[in-house]
């Protein structure tokens, strides 16, 4: 009986001041809290997904639940003297502990933690440093995350409706089609963190998202694949490999939805059908990919007839005979005409060119030598003199590829400010800014 007496002192006496979470008294903490919840309410290995706690007192019991999905501890009082679990959330983390209970805390750093399911509805989370962290279907709607660092965070499933995400830092962060960005607030975004740790490449570049445009570019639709290039990518064989899915869909339901450049890295973004592994897309792509690629080094023809689409663009040409190609072009087969006559190209030539630049963007030295290379042809050729008809020449290249190529669509869509801004004022960049007002 005295044993136990002394015992159950000691019990209160640590769990009382159990607040200042004193190493020393951890033993004794857990000791404590574990003879108080003897013979107390119980939620142990109970599911407490969507319950809400605001409000309660909680102290001395048995919170070792088996599931806590969006469960909310709003002001709940004495969840540092319940006994609790890491099992599902981080709950013993007492910075946690107060994130649910008080929706803010003064503790900004919260990297590589576990909040999967946490309810944060209208959380304060500014500057929160959440590198690596599960959120994987927390309710985070109406919270405040301008710029919190989301870097290789887990995101997927999450509510951010009506959430604030500006300044936020998204490179790496993975979402799905479960994760929920209706009625987002975000004037921008930064792609990167740099070696010291400071947020860089703001996007978009020079400008705020438009209303609805941060939910438009990122919400996802269906599960996608993020394929990595590591040593560049050979844009026609990607081009031709997803139009040969197209044409013989062998069950993947393959969709090309878009690409992004992640330092020297190049991500292409594929949808699948449900069901599908990311083993099976990877493996498929890769194998079509690179056969492709092989029998353009060998010769172009052999893909022609790989895909069909020979037949298909004799019939293109012949019906595009003769016509007009913006206001001061027009197009006879393949060749590309000025209203004068006086002057011809190739439309293949020009838009292979055209490509070729969009591609090597971020190698400025050979774009350059491109783009030189390109108006020097519109002027010797006399289809194009001055800046203003090269301007428009270019602008009509890139606007009739990205009808006929989504993927070179989507590309310009994505990153045509931004190449432009990157270039010295000229035809070119007038006629990308032109081309992408029109294609966004």
């Amino acid at each position: 009986m005295i044993s136990g007496f002394g015992f159950g002192i000691l019990s209160l006496i640590v769990t009382k001041f159990s607040h200042k979470h004193s190493s020393h008294f951890y033993f004794l903490h857990s000791w404590a809290i574990a003879a108080g919840t003897w013979g107390s309410t119980s939620f142990y290995n109970l599911d407490l997904s969507n319950i809400d706690f605001t409000g309660s007192l909680l102290a001395n019991s048995d919170f070792r639940a088996s599931n806590f999905y969006r469960t909310c501890l709003k002001g709940v009082k004495g969840l540092d003297r319940a006994r609790l679990d890491d099992r599902y959330i981080d709950l013993t983390n007492y910075k946690v502990q107060k994130l649910l209970i008080d929706g803010k805390s003064k503790d900004k750093e919260f990297s590589n933690l576990n909040l999967q399911g946490a309810y944060l509805r209208s959380a304060d989370m500014r500057y929160f440093n959440l590198r690596g962290t599960n959120l994987k279907g927390a309710d985070l709607q109406d919270a405040d995350l301008r710029h919190s660092i989301l870097v290789g965070a887990q995101v997927t499933g999450v509510n951010f409706t009506d959430a604030d995400l500006t300044g936020i830092c998204i490179e790496d962060w993975h979402v799905n089609s479960k994760t929920c960005f209706a009625r987002v607030k975000c004037d921008y975004v930064f792609r990167k963190l740099d070696k010291k740790g400071e947020t860089i490449e703001q996007y978009p570049v020079g400008r705020y998202f438009e209303k609805g445009e941060f939910e438009a570019l990122f919400q996802e639709v269906e599960e996608v694949v993020e394929l990595v290039f590591k040593e560049g990518v050979n844009w026609r064989a990607l081009s031709f490999t997803f139009r040969k899915f197209q044409l013989e869909d062998d069950g993947l339901g393959l969709e090309l939805k878009g690409v992004e450049q992640r330092g020297d890295l190049w991500v292409v973004k594929v949808t699948h059908k449900e069901g599908v592994l990311r083993q099976q897309v990877e493996q498929r792509v890769g194998e079509i990919y690179d056969m492709i690629k092989g029998l353009i080094a060998v010769k172009e023809p052999q893909i022609n007839k790989l895909l069909d689409i020979a037949a298909d663009q004799a019939g293109a040409l012949k019906e595009a005979n003769k016509r007009s190609f913006g206001n001061s072009f027009y197009i006879t087969g393949s060749t590309i005409t000025n209203l004068a006559g006086s002057g011809e190209i190739n439309y293949d030539e020009a838009a292979s060119k055209i490509r070729s630049f969009v591609a090597n963007c971020s190698e400025p030295e050979q774009s350059q030598k491109l783009v030189q290379n390109l108006l020097e042809q519109f002027q010797n050729q006399s289809v194009a003199i001055s800046v203003d008809k090269q301007a428009e020449l270019i602008e009509q290249l890139i606007l009739t590829e990205a009808k006929k190529d989504p993927f070179f669509k989507q590309f310009v869509v994505q990153q045509g400010q931004q190449i432009a801004d990157g270039m010295v004022e000229s035809a070119i960049a007038s006629a990308i800014r032109a081309a992408h007002s029109q294609l966004i």
